[in-house]
């Protein structure tokens, strides 16, 4: 394998450009008009100009959370973490679906939190294993995206949603959405979330525009329910406040529409771009025999490939060539995915890009052939 470029098929997307201008005109936009008092400390929940965009936004969609629900972080991950721990103490265990995205599991391990695995595929999880586990009262929470999840890009049918939701009241085991690709569909129909679903108050729902807007807008969110409305102080007081204007900024780019209109051009560009990726992959890799995901939304391919190869090689050997790729080890606790790799088509497919590909196909052919 010979490369010279860096080509990073692991991580975000390449924002369109009228997405950012749009947006770069919104933060100039707030910023003029910006208030004395918005240049002090931020409420810790977020400014009410954002939360209420934000809520008229999802409303749009179907999805009804009152802005006084609706707490503003630093990006998904810090929601997350939040709270996990307020649910959660050190050794308790919490669900998740595997392969699941690498950073849910560092967090848990950095957490000292334990991990309870359900084997989840192309069509999601099996939901009687989910109420046996809910039902034998072994873990406390449950972290999962129901919305195109990483790596996989499965989503929950509603009638999935919906049981996932009484399953979590009827157990009362709470669930920690992570919904940050929910705005990444193919479809021009938002899915809802499992919160939807909720009548108890047992589904804490997070999110984020890192995956739709920008990786470097760290603006996320939870929406509290009513269930945990006397965590309310505990969350205020651990919350770290957000940059104001960029909180400023993102309410103005909802409500100009410039946050809708760029969805709109993203999700078909999206399903295009995963679809070409998915050409290029097939085509590269032919006479290989490789399991190559399908996703519903978001960016992220899932590749099986044969067991003689050993995806941490494969990781290193690309990455000494400046294309990084994430091994399958990362996506589970053990060695099952150990012949795994995910790529990323969030951004354009170059030719060198392609080359790239090509270069990955290549190896592992040279590495089946040294096994056998």
């Amino acid at each position: 394998m010979s490369h010279s470029a860096s080509f990073h098929l692991s991580e975000n997307i390449a924002p369109l450009k009228s997405g950012t201008k749009q947006l770069r005109r919104s933060i100039q936009r707030a910023l003029k008009n910006c208030q004395p008092q918005d240049f002090l400390y931020c409420n810790k929940q977020g400014h009410e100009q954002l939360r209420k965009a934000l809520s008229d936004h999802w409303r749009e969609d179907g999805i009804y959370i009152a802005p006084e629900d609706i707490f503003i972080t630093n990006g998904c991950m810090p929601a997350l973490s939040l709270i996990i721990q307020k649910l959660t103490e050190v050794g308790d265990s919490i669900l998740i679906p595997t392969p699941t995205y690498n950073g849910h599991l560092q967090l848990l391990a950095s957490l000292k939190r334990q991990i309870v695995e359900i084997p989840a595929d192309h069509r999601g999880i099996d939901l009687e294993r989910l109420e046996s586990l809910m039902q034998q009262g072994l873990v406390k929470v449950c972290l999962m995206t129901a919305n195109y999840q990483n790596p996989l890009g499965y989503c929950f049918s509603n009638a999935e949603k919906q049981k996932i939701a009484e399953l979590a009241a009827k157990y009362q085991c709470f669930i920690i959405e992570d919904d940050i690709f929910g705005e990444c569909g193919y479809s021009s129909e938002r899915p809802l979330p499992i919160r939807y679903w909720d009548r108890e108050g047992y589904v804490v729902w997070c999110g984020s525009v890192s995956k739709s807007l920008s990786s470097a807008y760290r603006v996320g969110w939870f929406c509290l329910t009513t269930k945990l409305e006397h965590l309310k102080l505990e969350l205020l007081v651990s919350n770290i406040g957000v940059n104001t204007p960029l909180q400023l900024g993102l309410a103005d780019f909802i409500y100009s529409r410039g946050y809708r209109e760029h969805l709109e051009q993203l999700r078909p560009n999206l399903m295009r771009q995963v679809e070409e990726y998915r050409s290029c992959i097939l085509k590269a890799f032919e006479g290989i025999p490789i399991a190559l995901s399908q996703p519903e939304g978001g960016y992220a391919l899932w590749i099986q490939l044969p067991k003689s190869v050993d995806s941490l090689a494969l990781y290193y050997t690309a990455q000494a060539q400046g294309i990084t790729v994430v091994p399958g080890h990362v996506f589970g606790e053990d060695e099952r995915y150990r012949h795994f790799i995910r790529l990323n088509a969030g951004h354009e497919l170059t030719a060198d890009v392609r080359q790239a590909i090509m270069s990955l196909a290549d190896w592992s052919r040279q590495q089946m052939k040294t096994v056998s």
